[in-house]
């Protein structure tokens, strides 16, 4: 259980690299988003069980609209062109490289754990 343990540190160290107080729900919206890129704002906050209001503001600060500090620039948000009304949801070339950073602290543990 150590190893595991030592690997969720590493994880919570790299979101840290972000911001050194990245909240958690952030975290959680972050990653489904990564799962599932063009998803709406409605889908993410079901996705979730965050209400719509928090989950907008989430994806607000992990866009370009923080209401204090500076934003993380992790996600995209675009206008549908199918619905004008519905917003679509993407990462960033910064959010991007963030998850294929974590990817690969999951990859290479994987890989170690094959091995053994």
């Amino acid at each position: 259980m150590k190893k595991e343990v030592a690997v969720f540190l590493v994880l919570l160290r790299e979101l840290q690299k972000i911001d050194p107080e990245f909240p958690l729900q952030y975290a959680i919206c972050f990653s489904e988003i990564a799962l599932d890129e063009g998803q709406s704002l409605t889908a993410l906050s079901t996705k979730t069980g965050m209400p719509l209001s928090t989950v907008s503001r989430i994806v607000g600060a992990l866009s370009r609209q923080r209401q204090k500090g500076t934003p993380y620039g992790l996600v995209r948000v675009a206008v549908s062109p199918q619905e004008r009304r519905k917003k679509e949801l993407y990462l960033t070339t910064r959010g991007r490289a963030i998850m294929q950073d974590i990817s690969i602290i999951i990859g290479n543990n994987a890989d170690q754990r094959l091995r053994a």
